[in-house]
């Protein structure tokens, strides 16, 4: 994957524990950085997974379809929170 040089600001206790946390690990402030990123997209795309189901429960013809293939749309689910 191709990287690209990103310049910005941070707490100073960020920064600390940033240096700490990867000094303990023996791991880069980036591996840190993009780990915590990586880990904060994932969080983000469940909630908006859980927002559309949240959504989709509302729906009728979604009900309809749960109604009808139970089993189909379990797959569906599972294939979507992947």
């Amino acid at each position: 994957m191709k990287s690209i040089t990103f310049t910005n600001n941070l707490s100073v206790d960020i920064m600390q524990w940033i240096e700490k946390y990867s000094a303990s690990q023996k791991v880069t402030r980036r591996a840190v950085l993009e780990k915590a990123l990586t880990e904060f997209r994932k969080s983000v795309r469940r909630k908006e997974y859980s927002d559309s189901f949240r959504r989709a429960r509302l729906d009728a013809d979604i009900k309809q379809m749960s109604e009808n293939g139970l089993g189909d749309y379990l797959r569906h689910l599972s294939y979507l929170e992947k």
